[in-house]
């Protein structure tokens, strides 16, 4: 089943996209999810009839829904929504200067002069009264639709099942959170955030809050001969006292602190130069092994690597086990070989390896 999304602003590219898919799936069931603040009007009317005429398409509200988003699948087969979504249906709104929107209401009560668009949304709402009360099956009038749009209700899914924009609830939740983006979206469009709807914080704000959830270093006074500290703190010292086996004369004074006299912090000091001493000289030791093991692993990877190549020699030297047998099997076969004396030239005579070129007569045709 082909499945579809319709995210965000309803416009014109919502249209030509929903429509172009609906009909490359001509004939087809098709699913369309929709997460939504509404959008234009005209292009929500457009998808609404290319969904009627596809005929088998299910709709589900899988997030809060607004405006134009609410009765834009009124031509689908089916329409469900999830059990924690919510529908916004309102009066429809105009573009007023910037970033602000004012309904027919709105207009007549800031006293402007814009009769023509006042009419204008009234109209609009009227025909957008009409599919919603085409929906409720007879049980409210036109009238009665235009009065709830007025008041800007959010829906719950079971108020929607109950008015009839919707067929089924869905059991499973969404499991979605408005994000953001989302929410600043709602706000812009003056459309208000349901009571009790969790906002996903933006990763900023996770990152922040993981911040402030570290916990805080605690704080400690520092004197010549005393200092203090919080009560973890103050264990971890007096543990450390205690491996030191100082903790002879060590006292807690009433207000929480330590005191320790200079010939205690002294001992403290050359303790801990011995152990530092100790661990130094542990280190270098270490290091000593670890050398030794790094170098014994190398002879022994050497020594295999050349008993490889004797014993690739022949098989009946890979047939002894002893390394020292197969240097001695060398040795015999080396002793077997004759020996052949090649003549010495006396001290005082020269030897001239290339007499017989110089006296070739083709190389030195001077000479004839």
């Amino acid at each position: 089943m082909r499945e579809i999304r319709i995210e965000g602003e309803i416009g014109s590219w919502t249209r030509y996209d929903v429509c172009y898919q609906l009909r490359q799936n001509k004939g087809q069931p098709v699913t369309i999810r929709i997460a939504s603040y509404g959008g234009d009007i005209a292009a929500a009317i457009a998808i609404s009839h290319a969904i009627a005429d596809h005929g088998d398409v299910t709709v589900i509200h899988d997030s809060l829904n607004a405006s134009a988003a609410t009765w834009l699948p009124f031509g689908a087969k089916s329409i469900k929504i999830h059990e924690d979504c919510m529908l916004y249906v309102h009066c429809s709104s105009m573009e007023l200067y910037m970033w602000q929107q004012m309904n027919a209401e709105d207009l007549k009560k800031l006293g402007l002069e814009l009769q023509g668009d006042e009419r204008t949304l009234e109209t609009m709402d009227r025909m957008i009264a009409n599919k919603y009360a085409k929906r409720t099956n007879g049980k409210h009038t036109v009238d009665d639709m235009l009065k709830l749009m007025q008041e800007h209700p959010w829906l719950t899914a079971q108020q929607c099942l109950e008015y009839g924009f919707v067929d089924e609830i869905l059991p499973e939740p969404s499991g979605k959170k408005v994000t953001n983006s989302l929410a600043n979206r709602f706000r812009n469009c003056a459309i208000p955030m349901p009571d009790g709807v969790q906002i996903e914080r933006s990763l900023l704000e996770r990152i922040w809050d993981k911040v402030k959830s570290f916990p805080s270093q605690p704080k400690e006074e520092t004197t010549e001969n005393s200092f203090s500290t919080e009560n973890n703190m103050k264990k971890i010292f007096l543990n450390v006292m205690a491996l030191l086996l100082l903790t002879d004369g060590i006292k807690e004074n009433d207000d929480g602190s330590v005191t320790l006299t200079k010939e205690q912090m002294k001992s403290i000091d050359d303790a801990l130069g011995e152990a530092k001493t100790k661990a130094e000289q542990l280190t270098n030791v270490e290091k000593e092994l670890s050398d030794s093991k790094t170098a014994k692993t190398e002879a022994e990877n050497n020594l295999k690597a050349a008993v490889d190549s004797i014993d690739s020699l022949s098989d009946e030297l890979k047939g002894i086990k002893d390394v020292s047998g197969k240097i001695a099997k060398i040795k015999d076969i080396l002793d077997k070989i004759p020996v052949v004396e090649s003549p010495n030239p006396k001290d005082d005579e020269v030897v001239d390896d290339y007499a017989d070129i110089r006296k070739d007569p083709i190389n030195f045709y001077e000479d004839e």
